[in-house]
């Protein structure tokens, strides 16, 4: 026998096979435990299986006194415990995905903010080199220190590049377009200030080059025992594409309040321009802008306005809703009227079952109703109970690898890993119905100059309705203390 064969004939011995199916087990049980997701019941209900598993295939592969039936019956035994191997590799793989995703959104605690240098998109810059020898404009009255060491990234880079003082983002828009200076190196949480003039900013401009810098931010959480305990969990979803932890405005506006023992949700959504204090600020201004000085200004803010505590946290982009929606299946929505988004999507009364590209359509179209932004803020509720109800049903486990991949990246929470696997394993355990009530605060819109962040700009604000703010005010302490909103 050559020593080939001796190897090989080691190898698909029942002993080492079946060993190797113990090991496969183990790793199994021990992602289970760790991802604590599953009720215990259900975990025992796992590991009895699995080792009665074990027990059937150590009899099943176990040598005979009848050595042509044991034989046969050996070479089925291998067979199983390979594909059952294979099987519990498999899960653990899925498992251990679960651990990663959970650990990757969970525990939020950095920002990242994005200086880039802009140029007109028909214009020949097309890389940072291009400018050299030019002069740029850029505004650093506004943040000071992150521009400094953002201009000098940008002369490391390229030393010949000189910077211009210019006192308004409006002006530096203006310039860029009139062809008065070549490029402007901003803030990209800024586009806001410089899409005053020029609505179509974002889609006329190319960034070329984009400094970052990763700052570490201050745990705001108020810990409570998920499963027990009310909560309350303000999303902001920001005004981005790409990494969510990039300081942007803050266009969605939600405050999610749960009851665990009443299984109650309620969406209370505040339009992107409510005219209300900023926290950094102490001046009024658009809540949009709340969050150009980060998701704990946001909160804040909010929560001064309010008067309730915000125990935690999400944030999401504009890439998650697509991605997510998507890793789905699609969500059905119910709309309330029959429109035509800015794509070209038909959106009929009733329900429509859409996709990924088309709720990101629904939630953020408002030229087509006489409601303008309340309209699109009751979308933006709509769409998100439509992807809440996809991820608490029985559906989910046929797209979970997907889903688990989409939300990578594009939401992140400061919740806790073990709040989540909480939740996760009271849902598991009970499989209860939850009910998702919606509601929004109104106003009256006003164009008006005087905000903190562009006192010198007339932009359009919303103004509260008080009647609304208290109904909402109240709504949201009737959920906290048990009691039915409708």
């Amino acid at each position: 026998m050559s020593k080939k064969e001796n190897i090989i004939q080691k190898v698909t011995q029942w002993r080492v096979i079946l060993g190797i199916q113990v090991i496969a087990s183990l790793i199994l049980i021990g992602l289970l435990f760790k991802l604590g997701a599953l009720p215990m019941l259900y975990a025992i209900i796992v590991i009895i299986l699995v080792a009665l598993l074990n027990v059937g295939i150590f009899f099943l592969m176990k040598p005979s006194k009848n050595k042509k039936k044991g034989k046969v019956r050996t070479v089925i035994g291998k067979f199983v415990s390979i594909l059952l191997s294979v099987l519990l590799l498999v899960g653990s793989l899925y498992i251990a995905q679960g651990n990663s995703l959970i650990d990757a959104i969970t525990g939020a605690n950095t920002e990242i903010t994005r200086i880039s240098v802009v140029v007109m998109k028909d214009s020949k810059y097309k890389k940072l080199s291009d400018l050299k020898g030019e002069t740029i404009e850029v505004n650093t009255s506004a943040e000071t220190d992150k521009m400094k060491e953002a201009i000098e990234g940008l002369q490391k880079e390229e030393s010949s590049i000189k910077t211009k003082e210019v006192a308004e983002f409006a002006t530096m828009a203006d310039d860029l377009y009139s062809g008065k200076t070549k490029a402007i190196y901003v803030n990209e949480a800024y586009y806001a200030m410089l899409e005053t003039n020029h609505e179509n900013f974002k889609y006329d401009t190319d960034v070329i080059y984009t400094y970052k810098i990763e700052e570490k931010t201050k745990d705001i959480s108020k810990n409570v025992n998920v499963t027990k305990d009310p909560f309350v969990v303000y999303i902001s979803g920001i005004d981005t594409y790409g990494s969510v932890s990039t300081v942007s405005r803050s266009d969605v506006n939600m405050i999610l309040t749960v009851n665990p023992k009443t299984k109650q949700i309620l969406m209370t959504s505040i339009p992107r321009d409510y005219y209300v204090t900023l926290a950094n600020k102490g001046k009024k201004d658009k809540l949009t802008h709340s969050g150009l000085g980060g998701i704990e200004n946001t909160v804040k803010t909010m929560e001064n306005f309010m008067g309730i505590d915000i125990n935690y946290y999400g944030r999401v982009n504009f890439t998650s809703v697509i991605e997510i929606v998507d890793a789905l299946g699609g969500i059905n929505i119910d709309s309330t009227v029959a429109f035509i988004g800015y794509d070209g999507t038909s959106f009929k009364k009733g329900t429509n079952h859409i996709t990924g590209k088309q709720a990101l359509e629904f939630s953020r179209e408002r030229h087509a109703f006489g409601g303008g932004d309340n309209e699109r803020v009751h979308n933006q509720q709509v769409v998100m109970a439509g992807m809440i109800k996809k991820m608490i049903s029985p559906s989910i486990i046929t797209n979970y690898s997907s889903v688990l991949s989409s939300i990578n990246g594009s939401f992140e929470t400061n919740m806790e890993s073990g709040d989540i696997t909480g939740l996760l394993q009271m849902q598991i355990s009970d499989m209860a119905s939850w009910t998702i009530v919606q509601k929004q605060l109104t106003g009256t819109g006003k164009t008006m100059t005087g905000g903190a962040y562009m006192p010198n700009n007339k932009l359009y604000y919303m103004i509260p309705n008080e009647a609304s703010v208290a109904e909402n005010k109240q709504a949201i302490q009737n959920v906290l203390a048990g009691k039915p909103v409708s």
